[in-house]
């Protein structure tokens, strides 16, 4: 289980990636939501490469490995899938 901490972390983390890639490729939230924040780090530096202003993978992979744990930094967010119901007859 992760610890108060950690969670925040993650969160804040999660949100700054998150933001970055839905404004670097011009999508939704929803579209990312089920990627683990390992899988958004990942992404992010696919998009923008290894320099600049996102830094260096392997530095910034495993400080937030520090920060977050290994748990948190692969667990896939549980997505809520909308509940699509029949259309009801009216009689």
């Amino acid at each position: 289980m992760a610890t108060e901490s950690k969670q925040k972390n993650y969160d804040a983390i999660r949100g700054q990636v998150s933001a970055r890639i839905i404004r670097a490729l011009d999508i939704g939230e929803a579209d990312i939501a089920g990627l683990s924040l390992a899988e958004l780090i990942n992404t992010l530096f696919l998009i923008h490469g290894d320099s600049g202003s996102t830094g260096n993978f392997s530095v910034s992979f495993a400080a937030t490995v520090k920060m977050v744990g290994r748990v948190l930094m692969w667990q896939e967010p549980e997505t809520k899938v909308p509940v699509i119901e029949p259309p009801q007859r009216v009689q």
